[in-house]
């Protein structure tokens, strides 16, 4: 008897699945294997369908010192995945007819203000990093003052024309939303989310009390890869307040790839929904990222705060979510290959080759770099030797550390001070920054000398903000030029922008602002970036 086509396509189509369950468990046995071969402290992996949690898996340690391991139930600080949650928030009162992202915010806010001439900002917006606004300001975090600091902001171009990340506007967004509940930010996320999906683990403040709950986060110090400890502070806004679990976050995923549906019935309409996930300007919709992927609909979040990570993310049409949290960053090539494990196995498809072991040592163009790099009577001279890079020092030989791409470090010693970062030229390397230097080999064939204003030399110097986000900042005068750097970079070159006033000149629209003022004895001794004072501090 002749079997139907559609029959034969059922039957393979049940064959398939019934097959699923191997391959997964497969998948999950390669995950724990690379997972369990990473070197950060502690990471935690865990991944659903749309009706329940298929696995989590714990790795390394939630305090270094002690050797207390990670297990399925460690809280996390989750950074920016929050500002989903305060999108979805909003979009129940958009249901309820008490919000409408495109009215202006004072409507919901009356005391926020810009100095404006263009149209007002509206709550679409803000969800959308849309508004212009400035990104972050550390020093002001969990403060309500922040909201209403802008009010001497000056935007440079109308809202919607330009996306720029702005936790300041998810901020504000808080405010808004507890204007509207008057209720504070924790109780309305507890009620309207996490009771809603069963999140008992998960906390919309990170406060002093939650502390004793979470593992120790941690950081590499940039001179020699070393994990250090973090300082703990408070966060209680809502780009950024909420710490939950692998379990707890599997069951927000699921919200998620069920469109808004939860265990007890809809959380949000079909049209609410729509709109949170509907991606404007560099794929951003409300509190989530959305893009089309090797045949999917990618739904996902990243978040960074105090050494932890995570990475939020869900397969609309493979119909699998993913959770990848970690108290000292993320190994992003297991994160990966999870996520290419798992969509694998539900394909049918055969399991991607593992990664690659890190070997920040193991310079494989390290040829690339040989040489020497002059500037007036100073030089620096580099040698390979093999995989390895080494750079003379004191009449010896000082290995150097990979930072990412052409940065590299010394471990320790005097040349630790600053990152040596080299630049290409038609991809020859031909430049060397290092600290305030800059230096050019034998292949460079561009001008030497520049015309700097006199006033860049009274900046260049190193600037610090106490506050345990603000972190320090460098001014450097390169080839006439004034850069920032906040990290292992050459920075960020300035353009001016007023009188003793700059902006980062890429992209051309960039809302930052950066203004020197207290010059003393031909230093400025304060600087400020985008409204956060930093003060010089330097070994003198």
């Amino acid at each position: 008897m002749r079997l139907s086509l559609a029959l034969l396509l059922w039957l393979a189509q049940a064959c398939a699945q019934s097959e699923t369950p191997a391959r997964l468990a497969r998948a999950f046995d390669a995950i724990d294997r690379a997972a369990g071969a990473s070197s950060v402290p502690g990471m935690v992996i865990g991944i659903t369908d749309r009706n329940h949690t298929l696995k989590i898996g714990a790795y390394g340690y939630a305090n270094l010192k002690s050797k207390t391991r990670v297990s399925p139930e460690t809280l996390f600080e989750i950074g920016s995945v929050s500002k989903s949650f305060t999108a979805i928030s909003l979009m129940e009162l958009f249901d309820e007819g008490r919000f409408d992202p495109q009215e202006p915010v004072t409507r919901y806010l009356p005391w926020f203000a810009i100095k404006s001439k263009y149209r007002p900002i509206t709550g679409h917006d803000l969800l959308t990093h849309t508004a212009g606004l400035e990104n972050y300001r550390p020093d002001l975090a969990s403060m309500p003052f922040a909201a209403l600091s802008v009010r001497d902001f000056e935007p440079t171009y109308a809202p919607g024309e330009h996306y720029w990340y702005s936790n300041l506007g998810f901020q504000i967004l808080g405010y808004v939303l507890e204007h509207i509940e008057s209720a504070k930010y924790p109780a309305i996320v507890q009620r309207r989310i996490l009771d809603r999906l069963g999140m008992g683990a998960t906390h919309a403040a990170i406060d002093d009390a939650l502390r004793a709950s979470l593992p120790q986060s941690y950081s590499r110090w940039p001179y020699t890869g070393d994990f250090v400890e973090q300082p703990w502070f408070e966060y209680l806004a809502a780009d950024g307040s909420i710490a939950s679990t692998a379990g707890d976050m599997t069951s927000y995923a699921r919200l998620i790839l069920n469109r808004g549906v939860a265990p007890s019935g809809r959380l949000l309409s079909e049209r609410a929904f729509a709109q949170l996930t509907k991606p404007l300007l560099n794929n951003y919709a409300y509190g989530l990222n959305v893009r089309q992927d090797d045949g999917d609909t990618i739904i996902q979040h990243g978040g960074g705060i105090a050494g932890f990570q995570t990475l939020f993310e869900m397969h609309m049409n493979d119909g699998f979510g993913i959770i990848a949290m970690g108290n000292g960053g993320l190994d992003r090539r297991v994160v990966q290959f999870a996520i290419k494990c798992v969509k694998a196995a539900l394909r049918g498809e055969p399991l991607p080759d593992p990664p690659v072991p890190d070997d920040s040592a193991s310079i494989t163009n390290a040829g690339d770099f040989a040489g020497a790099f002059t500037s007036g009577s100073k030089s620096f001279e580099f040698a390979a030797e093999g995989r390895r890079l080494t750079v003379k020092g004191n009449g010896a030989a000082v290995p150097l550390v990979r930072v990412q791409g052409d940065i590299f470090r010394a471990e320790s010693g005097d040349l630790a001070e600053y990152f040596f970062v080299f630049t290409r030229d038609a991809g020859k390397v031909t430049e060397l920054a290092y600290g305030p230097g800059w230096y050019t080999n034998s292949a460079y064939t561009g001008p030497k000398q520049f015309d700097t204003p006199p006033e860049y030399a009274a900046y260049a110097g190193r600037y610090v903000n106490h506050n345990p986000e603000g972190g320090a900042v460098r001014i450097y005068v390169r080839k006439g030029q004034l850069y920032l750097a906040g990290g292992p970079g050459s920075g960020e070159r300035l353009l001016p922008a007023g009188p003793a006033t700059f902006r980062p000149a890429a992209p051309d629209f960039n809302p930052e602002k950066i203004a020197f003022d207290s010059i003393v004895e031909g230093r400025a001794l304060r600087l400020f970036v985008s409204g956060m004072p930093m003060y010089r501090m330097e070994a003198r």
